[in-house]
């Protein structure tokens, strides 16, 4: 047998309820507190002498009763059907019952209804306040009955009034505070997947550098040591020749090892509190320099490559000092650019470095050679082509400094890499900056 809460419960949710059956039990509740309070005989005076039976009292608390359903949808023309109701009721003697339903009308009006409804209201409650003190005044013919009578219309009518507009005010600042409470998580929200979209780029970027150190710490090195040791391999023993290829391999080996087992130790090391986190492997790495350039150019012509340089402003040898960024961005575009002539293109090629507005770079070879392959290659089962990570690792160097790149055949069968770098204007360039690069570079 279910308890008696479980009976209640429909019903409390059918009287609470935001609907139009809440709003029928209301006016029936209403209704019901009009009747028993006309049950009381309280403030029945016949003003005009009519003798009407007690049950036309009825009449006016249905009509109020029935309007009050739709008070919340049509709170004016609910105003209006009570007032017209409640002067009927006041004709037939009064009641106190019906000044609760004229209540509830005028509460519904300020607290569902429409500013312009609000406005009416107040307006026709004003001009029946200054009727009410007016009547009285003429009735006792004294003025302080004529402020008495005007001040209890006021408190029978502007109270309800005032009651409504301070439910209203506080359900909208309650709907404000909510919406500003959604406005709020919506935007934590959002903070929270830029800030994850920025992390996902952090982390994208961050294997993009990585990737691009190990291809220039280890492809490069790698690649020296095939074309050396193929070098080696390629011709009859020759001692000399062969003992400076296998200096070359190890100083090569012994290079990456240590590229690598640095690249290592940043990539394993935590950032010390209160220091950034580390912005990839690239910069962290001791960078090579042009003045390093040296024993690549030795390397390529024991690989076999006829090399031809032109350096007019002495920028291999140290004599033109540039800013740290563009030096070791010189460094990688020369010895990736070398080593792709070394494994894919003809015997010759010439190297060109110039400055002037900025460092001009230039590579070309001398076009594919005779046979499928270098004979290194062919002996030790190198194939020729490559994976193109090379030319995209150089194209970021130099667009990284703001300077521009471009490779491809030219005239027919050769291939050019070509990449122009900027530098800082002389103005711009202090006295203590050029000593810094200067300490740098030695």
């Amino acid at each position: 047998m279910p308890h008696l809460p479980d009976r209640l419960r429909p019903v409390v949710r059918a009287v609470t309820a935001e609907d139009r059956r809440g709003d029928v039990i209301t006016a029936v509740k209403l209704v019901a507190v009009a009747l028993g309070l006309d049950a009381l005989g309280l403030i029945r005076i016949n003003w005009a002498g009519i003798e009407a039976p007690a049950w036309w009292f009825l009449v006016p608390v249905a009509v109020a009763g029935v309007a009050l359903v739709w008070r919340r949808t049509r709170p004016l023309p609910v105003v209006g059907v009570v007032a017209v109701a409640f002067a009927a009721d006041v004709a037939l003697g009064g009641s106190v019952g019906l000044i609760v339903l004229l209540w509830e009308a005028l509460y519904a009006v300020h607290l569902y209804g429409r500013r312009p409804a609000r406005r009416v209201t107040v307006g026709g409650v004003s001009v029946v306040v200054l009727a009410a003190a007016i009547v009285v005044g003429e009735i006792t013919g004294e003025l302080r009955y004529a402020v008495l009578g005007g001040l209890q219309a006021v408190t029978l009518l502007v109270m309800p009034m005032w009651w409504g507009a301070n439910v209203r005010q506080g359900r909208e600042l309650t709907a404000a505070a909510q919406e500003r409470e959604r406005l709020e998580r919506e935007r934590g929200t959002a903070l929270l997947r830029l800030a994850e979209a920025a992390r996902h780029d952090a982390v994208r970027a961050e294997r993009t550098a990585v990737a691009r150190d190990l291809h220039d710490v280890v492809a490069s090195h790698l690649s020296a040591i095939t074309i050396l040791s193929g070098a080696a391999l390629a011709g009859p023993a020759e001692a000399e020749r062969d003992r400076a290829a296998l200096r070359a391999v190890r100083e090569e080996s012994l290079a990456s090892l240590q590229d690598m087992q640095a690249m290592i130790r940043v990539l394993r090391a935590e950032p010390a509190e209160g220091e950034p986190a580390a912005d990839g492997a690239t910069g962290l790495l001791a960078a090579p320099r042009v003045a390093q350039l040296a024993s690549v150019l030795d390397q390529v012509r024991l690989g076999g490559l006829d090399l031809t340089v032109a350096d007019p402003d002495g920028v291999l040898s140290g004599a033109t000092v540039l800013p740290a960024a563009v030096d070791h961005a010189v460094y990688r575009v020369v010895r990736e650019a070398l080593t792709n002539a070394l494994k894919h293109g003809g015997p010759r090629a010439a190297l060109s470095v110039a400055v002037g507005d900025g460092v001009r770079v230039e590579v070309r070879d001398g076009g594919p050679h005779d046979g499928p392959s270098r004979a290194q290659a062919g002996a030790i089962g190198h194939t020729v082509g490559g994976t193109g990570l090379g030319l995209v690792s150089m194209r970021e160097r130099v667009t990284a400094v703001g300077g521009t790149f471009t490779a491809g055949p030219q005239d027919g069968d050769g291939w050019v890499v070509r990449a122009e770098l900027p530098l800082p204007a002389p103005a711009e360039a202090s006295p203590a900056g050029t000593g810094a690069a200067e300490g740098r570079a030695s």
